[in-house]
């Protein structure tokens, strides 16, 4: 298990490599989010999780009426490790310049106990951000950082959970626009490269699942009309942005059919910020707030 997970982040590291030489306008955020997945791959061996006892009847019937297998809310998730990673992450995010005296600041607001990361974790779970949002405001807090840092120090614990009940998921009967395992938003998609057929990613637990090709998994919008995609010259078919001209949300997709290389859809989602911009300069929202944020710090 040990060298799968190494050979996992070294296989990572290099996609992140080849993209900045290709990219090296995304040097920087690329950089960013390689310290954060190196101490997430740290932590992973050190996770912690109770077992959840689900039979397959009970699984069947929760997929067929639409239910994930889990509520977040019953989650117990290991939170000595979620408290580690987070400080981890602060501590080499330090090094980056642009970021250091946000990172400094939130150090600050844990030893004067303004902040209580495993209230903010336990909140985040259950789908209160308006709570971090009040915490940031208080303590003058970059509010997307605080639960950007969240989000990525509790991600593990949540993927172990969705490892765990994967076995249960029937992608024949699950065609919703949230996640089987916890019930989240998609972060991106991809087409396969068999048929074509998308998949979306789940932006909390990382379970990907299988979804129609002509809906918005935000809003349910299947008026093909009324959905489009675009993508750019220099980067080919391969990279596209599917929007919704019902909701405005859109969702970046990797169509693995026009690659030649073994992509690493995180990796390459973060590579392709441009596309972004663009959505966001078009009157577009992505469908899960993510990178575009980090790029905007420090403005």
């Amino acid at each position: 298990m040990k060298k799968k997970r190494s050979e996992e982040l070294g296989k990572i590291i290099k996609r992140i490599d080849v993209i900045k030489k290709n990219r090296p306008s995304h040097k920087e955020i690329l950089d960013f989010f390689k310290y954060i997945i190196r101490e997430q791959h740290k932590i992973k061996p050190l996770i912690k999780t109770e077992r959840i006892d689900i039979n397959e009847e009970t699984a069947k019937k929760q997929m067929k009426e639409g239910f994930p297998l889990i509520d977040k809310k019953d989650i117990n998730p290991d939170m000595d490790s979620a408290v580690t990673l987070f400080k981890n992450i602060c501590k080499v995010l330090q090094r980056k310049e642009k970021i250091a005296p946000e990172i400094k600041k939130i150090n600050q607001a844990i030893r004067n106990k303004e902040i209580d990361l495993r209230e903010i974790f336990g909140r985040l779970i259950e789908g209160d951000k308006g709570y971090i949002e009040f915490i940031a405001n208080k303590s003058g807090l970059h509010t997307w950082l605080l639960t950007f840092l969240a989000e990525s120090s509790i991600k593990p614990s949540l993927e172990a959970y969705a490892d765990m009940l994967k076995g249960h998921v029937d992608q024949e009967s699950w065609w919703k626009g949230y996640c089987p395992v916890c019930g989240s938003q998609p972060e991106r998609g991809e087409l396969r490269i068999d048929v074509g057929e998308r998949f979306l990613e789940c932006s909390s637990c990382s379970f990907k699942w299988r979804f129609k090709r002509v809906v918005c998994p935000f809003c349910g919008n299947d008026d093909s009309k009324k959905l489009r995609f675009f993508n750019t010259e220099a980067d080919g078919k391969a990279y596209r942005v599917d929007v919704c001209e019902e909701c405005k949300k859109y969702i970046k997709t990797i169509d693995l059919r026009e690659l030649n290389v073994e992509v690493v859809p995180l990796v390459d989602d973060i590579g392709t910020l441009h596309l972004d911009i663009i959505a966001e300069k078009e009157g577009y929202k992505r469908g899960v707030p993510g990178i575009l944020e980090m790029e905007k710090m420090g403005e």
